[in-house]
């Protein structure tokens, strides 16, 4: 896969990144891993692969050490995108990268471990199994831990999520707590079916629990449940530029708040697609892979800026996450198609550099505006891993674990 074309474009872009967030790790107060600077450490360490340069790796240390005494200063919650799950997952990222000595940050671990478990199981026991902001994406910080600290953990998770289970004829799935039409249908039990907040998440994480070999049998039986409930929601007049899976669902399969989906990571078929292919490769059920597959080419046929509701270049909701997960889904099965979405969004991506007082040249729109943002979800550091993603294919973008992406 060569996007050499697109090779000064993206080092030019690069460079107005890494500038622009000079300032911002230097001055931001919230550590959050997606939501704040701890994530631009990923930005520099990645980065520091492509340049080689000495002061990119001294950027992300400092920031790692920034991070450190947030976590023993700042009131942060235990949650993954803006709490201790995500910086204390960030810090470890980095060790494994052999950017950080283990014995350096090993004693802090310890009562991290505690507090993440304690947030974790506080919010599985109410029920709120949101990635982002509650206790799912915990067991991500969990998977990345010595196997004797993570195993009675995440065999607790497990549980967790067999107790919280509805069951239907289609499957298994989990009731939606988070999203604001929850908020306002509080009589209904509702069900999302997207990557950030909803079953998505939950599969894409047994997935990897499955892989560490941790209560397999449950796993198993959740993952075949769940997934048979996902994908016994697309819709029959979906597909042709209209999104083939709706956002939210009851407890009968009607469809709640917008049938048709937007095109992102956080929401939408691209994110169910990414699950299922998780799924196939770490189960190794084609069915799962051909079912990917084919959402993938749909959103490689039809979809566009405009059905897709891409309003901006952002991880989260748009085309850069758009193209780093077509690209990530190209490298896995080879097909063409993908790959040649993938550049599409790619030059969508580098063609919204247009805002003159955007922080190089990027801004996220936020009904009803547009807003500078620096952060791996919303801003200028998520848009520079998509694109060093497209520079260095053949460094595996660890980083998008943190996304559910790989």
């Amino acid at each position: 896969m060569d996007y050499m074309d697109y090779k000064d474009d993206m080092n030019a872009v690069l460079e107005n990144i890494s500038r622009e967030l000079d300032n911002f790790t230097a001055n931001d107060n919230n550590a959050g891993l997606l939501g704040g600077y701890t994530g631009c450490a990923l930005f520099y360490a990645y980065y520091y692969q492509h340049t080689s340069r000495d002061e990119h790796l001294e950027k992300a240390l400092f920031i790692v050490q920034k991070s450190i005494e947030a976590l023993s200063e700042q009131p942060l919650n235990g949650s993954f995108c803006g709490g201790v799950a995500g910086v204390a997952w960030c810090i470890q990222h980095l060790a494994q990268m052999g950017y950080i000595e283990d014995d350096d940050v090993e004693d802090a671990f310890g009562e991290i471990d505690l507090m993440v478990a304690d947030f974790m199981e506080e919010s599985l026991l109410a029920g709120k199994n949101d990635f982002l902001h509650e206790g799912v994406g915990t067991a991500l910080y969990f998977l990345e831990r010595p196997i004797a600290v993570a195993r009675p953990v995440l065999e607790r998770f497990v549980a967790y999520l067999e107790q919280s289970a509805h069951r239907f004829p289609t499957g298994i799935t989990w009731k939606d707590m988070f999203s604001s039409q929850s908020e306002q249908y509080q009589h209904r039990d509702l069900y999302n079916l997207g990557l950030a907040h909803g079953v998505p998440a939950i599969i894409a994480i047994l997935g990897r629990i499955y892989e560490k070999d941790i209560a397999r049998d449950k796993v198993l039986h959740l993952m075949e449940g769940s997934i048979s409930w996902l994908m016994s929601h697309k819709k029959s007049h979906g597909g042709g530029g209209e999104s083939l899976y709706p956002v939210l669902t009851d407890a009968s399969g009607i469809l709640v708040g917008d049938a048709h989906s937007r095109l992102g990571w956080c929401y939408g078929d691209l994110g169910i697609a990414a699950a299922l292919l998780g799924a196939g490769k770490r189960l190794q059920r084609a069915d799962y892979n051909e079912a990917a597959l084919s959402i993938l080419h749909d959103i490689a046929r039809h979809r566009d800026t405009q059905n897709g509701a891409v309003h901006d270049a952002c991880i989260c909701h748009g085309s850069a996450g758009i193209a780093h997960v077509l690209q990530q889904a190209a490298i896995a099965t080879g097909d063409p198609i993908i790959e040649k979405a993938a550049e599409k969004w790619l030059q969508t991506t580098l063609s919204m550099s247009t805002w003159k007082d955007g922080p190089a040249g990027y801004k996220f729109f936020h009904h009803p505006g547009y807003h500078s943002s620096y952060n791996v979800l919303e801003g200028i550091a998520g848009i520079g891993l998509s694109l060093l993603g497209f520079l260095q294919p053949e460094i595996r973008p660890g980083w998008n674990n943190s996304l559910l992406i790989s």
